[in-house]
This record gives C-alpha cells, sequence and structure tokens, in this order.
C-alpha cells in the first residue's frame, strides 16, 4: 500500500483539491447579504438553494474525484509498474489495494471542501437550528431534502452526514473511472468518464421522468435544498447500482489483467 501512495500523483491531488476549495471559498465570500434568520445549515455549499456555486460543485464532483487517482491502475498498467507490483501480491489484493487507495482519495477530495465550508459558515453566523417557519425562504423541505426531520432537529449531525454521503459518491466515481480506465486507450476520456457519466444521467432524467419527478441524478440528490425531487430509496437503489457497476468490472478487470 505504502508504494501506491508514493506513487500517487501529488500534483494531480493537489489540483483536485484546490479546484474544490476554489468553489467552497467562492460559495462563501460571493454571498453578501444574508437574511437575519438565516444558520450556517441554510447558507453553506450543501444546502445552498439559490446559488450556482453549489451546482458546479456537485456537477464537476466526478471529475474532481478522479483526479488524483482515478487513472493510475491504467497508467501503471501501461507503463510496467504494475506488473512489478503483482509480483509482491497477487492480483486480486493487487487491485483491491489500487481501488482502496481511489476511493480513500475520491472521498477525501470531496469531503474537504465541503467541510472547510460549513466550518466557515459556522464562524460566520451563529450556531443555532434551522425553523421551517422562519428560515421557509430556504425551501428546505421533504420533497427536495432527504432526512429533513433530522435536519430540522439536528443540522449539525444532517451536514456531516450529507457530507460523508458526498464522499462516498466521490470515492465511487473515482472506483468508476478506475475500473472503466482499462477498457479506454485514451487518457483524458478515460479521466473524464466519471463527468461523462454524470451529465449523461443528469440530461436523461431531464427525458426519463420517475413518479413525482423524483431525481435519480446524484448532482441532484447529492445537493440538499436543490430544485428537484428527491427520494431516499431511489438514491439508495442508484448508489447500490454504482456499487455493483464497479465490483463487475473490477471482475472484469481482473480477468482482462490475467489475460
Amino acid at each position: 500500500m505504502r508504494f501506491l501512495y508514493v506513487r500517487l500523483s501529488k500534483r494531480a491531488l493537489w489540483l483536485a483539491l484546490v479546484i474544490g476549495l476554489i468553489i467552497s471559498f467562492a460559495q462563501f465570500f460571493l454571498v453578501k447579504q444574508i437574511p437575519l434568520e438565516d444558520t450556517p445549515y441554510t447558507q453553506w455549499l450543501g444546502i445552498d438553494s439559490f446559488g450556482f456555486t453549489p451546482i458546479v460543485f456537485f456537477v464537476l464532483l466526478p471529475l474532481i474525484a478522479s483526479l488524483p487517482a482515478g487513472v493510475m491502475l491504467k497508467d501503471d498498467v501501461d507503463n510496467g509498474l504494475f506488473a512489478k507490483f503483482k509480483l509482491r501480491n497477487t492480483l486480486q489484493h493487487a487491485l483491491l489495494k489500487y481501488a482502496a487507495v481511489t476511493f480513500i482519495t475520491g472521498f477525501v477530495v470531496i469531503v474537504i471542501p465541503l467541510l472547510i465550508n460549513l466550518l466557515l459558515w459556522l464562524l460566520r453566523l451563529p450556531n443555532i437550528r434551522p425553523d421551517n417557519l422562519l428560515n421557509k425562504r430556504a425551501l428546505i423541505i421533504n420533497i427536495n431534502t432527504m432526512l429533513v426531520s433530522l435536519y430540522y432537529s439536528h443540522p449539525f449531525i444532517h451536514a456531516l452526514l450529507a457530507i460523508l454521503f458526498a464522499g462516498v459518491w466521490g470515492g465511487l466515481f473515482a472506483l468508476f473511472v478506475m475500473v472503466t480506465s482499462l477498457w479506454v486507450s485514451n487518457r483524458f476520456v478515460a479521466v473524464s468518464s466519471g463527468l461523462v457519466l454524470q451529465i449523461a444521467i443528469f440530461v436523461l432524467n431531464s427525458f426519463i421522468k420517475l413518479p413525482g419527478d423524483v431525481s435519480y441524478s446524484p448532482a441532484d440528490f447529492l445537493h440538499n435544498g436543490a430544485v428537484t425531487n428527491v427520494s431516499l430509496p431511489v438514491t439508495a437503489i442508484v448508489t447500490l447500482l454504482m456499487v455493483v457497476y464497479c465490483m463487475a468490472m473490477l471482475i472484469l478487470d481482473k480477468k482482462r489483467l490475467v489475460q
């Protein structure tokens, strides 16, 4: 595992963090006028219903998460480093270690900007619970925010869960790029495959709608307080499908590398 952390591109890791932090700081510093009744939990990046920066962050989330290690396996297979690494590990263990590093880096580069943004808002505004009447302008309601009762009763816990869930999806998108990259010849196309999937689902969601206009696009259900409807069961199913795809492709990658 130490070899993989040494092998990890620090430049790409810092680039991903910088992109995420730029969006995070922009969302915080571009807000000038804040209603007196607002709280950190009605303003932070993960729940901002009116700003453009949250849309940018959650649409670009797959690309940000994939930059550090999404194509590291592909690069190492192409340059022969994977064959050397495999000499000290079984093929299965080698792939799992690459998957672990890829997921962790994808998770971290998404969680850090969101945590810092939440901290900035906690330093700027009083840490008080939102009220569904006083803060009705924020439009944080059951149809566009999951676990909305938890949001109004324990907003800090709700925010942390939202950040963790976004981080998990960052890791999943990074894994998606990793397991798909071996089947794509062009490196740029490979590292962009997660973003392409994100945009494809986002567009498809506009044409093929679920009952109640519930969104199955990660760009929507990762963003609390969005203008689209969300559903916990639909979100769980989409997340499960993503996990199943990554596991299935990991098995196919193993067979491909054996050959």
